[in-house]
């Protein structure tokens, strides 16, 4: 699963959006299902790197 740049850059742009959200979010819920949803991207991300 090749990436191109544009979606690799959109992917990593919400990866970080999520990372600066997660500083701020109190609720340990809220936490986890952004902490969740950056590691998902990651291992995207991560999968099409090995490709």
């Amino acid at each position: 699963m090749a990436l191109s740049p544009e979606v690799r850059q959109k992917i990593q742009a919400r990866i970080d959006e999520l990372k600066k959200r997660m500083r701020y979010d109190a609720n340990d819920l809220d936490y986890e299902t952004h902490l969740n949803q950056v590691r998902e991207l990651q291992k995207i991300i991560a999968a099409a790197g090995r490709q």
